[in-house]
């Protein structure tokens, strides 16, 4: 099992505290619902590379920066064509569009999970003074995404020994059967899996009514701040340039 995979910074040269991660998450949320102009975006994808490389994960930022300027080099590419474009390249820039303004949300929820580990996350929303009605929840579900990446690895390699191949081509030439011989297996670990989680969850005393002890120390410092207060300028940037377009 990759450590890695569960949310290890070990590696990272800026540490930040959970609280800050899910701040990031709820203003890159606004940000997409809240802008309609390709500048910010970028800007904010940018950002949210540069800090998702230094908090450990330098080659998923490079990928996801080389993702993000591709896209925006279809979508300008497209878009200079102007109304004489086909159709099908209309399908390409509106598709194009989409992956632009969902990015940010995919990144930084990228960001709350693979680096931050699920002792943290507690420890952080101890410090938030949460509701366990909310904390184990939540805390299941950022425990069960990597889990069922583990049961998708496993369930590629057990149809792989079939001959059963799991690429998009044979996705979509064989649809009926990816049900039959994916999804179907993934639903039912998924199911599996929840259950085992909730159980371990209640098992480690996460719904007692004692304030729980942790070796987890969260607290705010100073890269915390600065982090902060430049994604909070970059949302006021956001903001200034739909109301000013308005």
């Amino acid at each position: 099992m990759e450590p890695m995979t569960f949310g290890s910074d070990a590696h990272a040269l800026l540490k930040l505290d959970p609280r800050t991660k899910l701040f990031l998450f709820l203003t890159c949320t606004l940000m997409t619902i809240n802008t309609f102009s390709m500048t910010p975006v970028v800007l904010y994808n940018t950002a949210l590379c540069a800090v998702l490389a230094l908090c450990g994960r330098p080659w998923t930022a490079l990928k996801a920066f080389v993702l993000l300027m591709v896209t925006v080099y279809v979508r300008v590419t497209v878009n200079a064509q102007g109304s004489v474009a086909p159709a099908t390249l209309t399908i390409v820039f509106g598709l194009a569009t989409l992956v632009l303004f969902c990015f940010p949300v995919f990144l930084s929820f990228s960001l709350l999970v693979r680096t931050t580990r699920i002792s943290q996350f507690l420890a952080g929303f101890q410090a938030m003074h949460l509701p366990v009605r909310v904390v184990i929840p939540v805390a299941v579900m950022i425990r069960f995404i990597p889990t069922v990446q583990e049961e998708w690895a496993g369930i590629r390699k057990a149809m792989a020994f079939r001959d059963i191949r799991t690429d998009i081509g044979s996705v979509v030439l064989h649809p009926m059967r990816t049900v039959e011989y994916v999804l179907i297996p993934l639903l039912f670990s998924c199911i599996a899996v929840m259950e085992e989680l909730a159980a371990a969850a209640l098992a480690r005393g996460m719904d007692a009514d004692r304030k729980r002890s942790s070796y987890e120390t969260v607290r705010m410092r100073i890269q915390d701040y600065v982090v902060i207060v430049v994604f909070c300028a970059l949302l006021v940037y956001v903001m200034m340039t739909r109301f000013g377009a308005m």
